[in-house]
């Protein structure tokens, strides 16, 4: 996912290191075979969802946006 507002890059993931990521939604740890980068924080795709529409951003495109401290769909963003 990408977050327009910040620049910075994911930190490498190994296969060895997945056992330790928490993830910023529901704060389990993430042991799936994919995982979100967004905010700086690593979500179970599940867990990143519009702040007004719960759509889950991983399903529907490969942006997601920020606005006052929420995460937005494209279309809510607009």
């Amino acid at each position: 996912m990408v977050n327009p507002g910040s620049s910075s890059q994911p930190p490498p993931v190994t296969a060895g290191s997945l056992s330790w990521k928490r993830c910023a939604g529901c704060g389990g740890k993430i042991a799936d075979r994919f995982l979100l980068y967004a905010m700086d924080s690593y979500w179970h795709s599940r867990c990143l969802k519009c702040s007004c529409c719960q759509a889950q951003l991983g399903d529907i495109g490969t942006s997601c946006y920020t606005k006052s401290g929420m995460i937005l769909c494209r279309n809510d963003y607009i």
